[in-house]
């Protein structure tokens, strides 16, 4: 079945290390492929690529980062297409998302996790593998606008520390379901029935994410799963 893992930042370090080994074991055929398109083309892109494949081959990962697709769209979906796992890092949300309609591989991402390729994004990569993202701005509270669509129903708000009151208003103006906090080096494993709807979701990492709803907020205690209503 479809499983995302989102994570709260500071991603390819050594707390986060727990949670992709879990989901290395839990991979389909193929090796790790990391799109790094929340970053900027150029040095900023080859910099992030060369961090995540050093970081999952000290894994024991077979790993290769997608060529920038804004550059070789071709050469990135046959990167995408051949994915046991899919890691989409930190960055700009809007330039992820956009970059991820523009070239179309953002489909590819969709058409992979469907046939139970699991997909891991951090900061940016968590925020935008929803349904809806929040796309900050330079000034004022964040903006939204649709997602990839891989998990329905959440919002992320990354980076989280218990406050980031704007962000969370934000959030829960264009959530279903609920709002994610996660802070950094941990995440939440969220597992999807075959329509796509979240059966499960648990905690991983350092520390508790939260869920926020209209009426509560709920600890996501780390090791512990939760099943929405």
């Amino acid at each position: 079945m479809p499983m995302v893992c989102l994570q709260g930042g500071n991603e390819l370090t050594p707390d986060c290390r727990s949670m992709d080994t879990l989901l290395l074991d839990r991979s389909a055929a193929g090796p790790v492929v990391v799109v790094p398109l929340a970053s900027k083309p150029g040095s900023d892109y080859e910099r992030t690529s060369a961090h995540a494949v050093s970081y999952f081959r000290g894994l024991g990962a077979e790993v290769v980062a997608a060529p920038d697709a804004r550059k070789t769209p071709e050469d990135a979906l046959a990167a995408v297409a051949s994915a046991g796992l899919i890691v989409m890092t930190g960055g700009s949300p809007r330039t992820l998302r956009d970059a991820l309609d523009a070239t179309g591989v953002g489909a590819a991402v969709r058409a992979r996790s469907a046939v139970g390729v699991p997909v891991m994004g951090s900061s940016a990569g968590a925020m935008v593998a929803c349904a809806a993202t929040l796309l900050p701005q330079w000034r004022g509270n964040p903006n939204t606008g649709p997602g990839l669509g891989l998990v329905p129903g959440y919002v992320v708000v990354p980076h989280f520390d218990g406050g980031r009151r704007a962000w969370v208003s934000a959030a829960r103006s264009v959530a279903e379901h609920g709002v994610l906090g996660i802070p950094e080096c941990s995440g939440v494993l969220v597992d999807l029935d075959a329509s796509g709807s979240v059966e499960r979701l648990t905690a991983l990492g350092v520390a508790a994410s939260t869920l926020i709803t209209s009426t509560e907020r709920m600890e996501l205690v780390a090791g512990v799963g939760f099943e929405p209503t």
